[in-house]
């Protein structure tokens, strides 16, 4: 049976809030995809009736083997959208996450190869996150929020949050500040409340608890 929309953006939201570590549980997936705890409870059902999803006595929602295939031509064939609609039609970085949430349930995976074969496979989305069946795992356990990184430090940006990416406001700020991936900073001071000062060539930047715990971040 040919799953719905909406079955497959439950099951792309439950794969990105597992890579980010954490529980799932049912509030989380309600506030990620904005919509009502009884919805999600319904929704969870139907997943679980159809051997997409499991859950344990603890409520907390795991993808089943078949589930997490799903997921992963779900995620590969979003953010391999993202990619193709900067370089081919030039959406702005900020822009492309939600463009590819409305196409990525009317492509084929031969189109989806195809468009990975036109980008010359790129092993991440614009926004840093891994595009399975092109991204090699080396570096995951080297990566750290950058609310966790030592004063004094330099770090690369690596990758954004999933959870970021719908969050049209943080893109942009990302985008303005330079904060993506691939940039170098320089891990400057902390505020009296706490805020991290960075410096992005020689430009500084205060950035709250919000942005830094949305960055994922290595050692520069």
């Amino acid at each position: 049976m040919a799953l719905t929309s909406t079955a497959e953006d439950y099951l792309l939201a439950i794969y990105g809030l597992r890579a980010e570590g954490g529980p799932v549980i049912a509030a989380r997936l309600a506030e990620r995809l904005g919509v009502s705890a009884p919805t999600v409870s319904a929704s969870l059902d139907r997943l679980v009736r159809d051997a997409h999803v499991w859950i344990n006595p603890q409520r907390e929602v795991y993808l089943t083997l078949g589930g997490e295939r799903t997921a992963e031509k779900l995620a590969r064939r979003h953010r391999l959208i993202e990619h193709w609609l900067i370089r081919t039609l030039g959406l702005g970085w900020a822009e492309v996450h939600h463009e590819a949430d409305r196409l990525e349930h009317a492509i084929s995976p031969e189109l989806t190869d195809r468009i990975s074969e036109a980008l010359g496979h790129p092993p991440t989305c614009p926004h840093g996150l891994p595009i399975p069946g092109n991204y090699p795992e080396t570096d995951v356990g080297n990566l750290f929020k950058l609310s966790s990184a030592d004063i004094g430090s330099k770090v690369r940006v690596v990758r954004l949050s999933e959870p970021a990416e719908d969050d049209s406001d943080l893109l942009h700020y990302f985008e303005d500040k330079q904060l993506v991936p691939g940039r170098v900073i320089d891990v400057v001071e902390k505020t009296p409340a706490g805020h991290i000062v960075v410096q992005v060539d020689d430009q500084a930047a205060v950035v709250d608890d919000t942005v830094a715990d949305n960055l994922w971040v290595m050692a520069g």
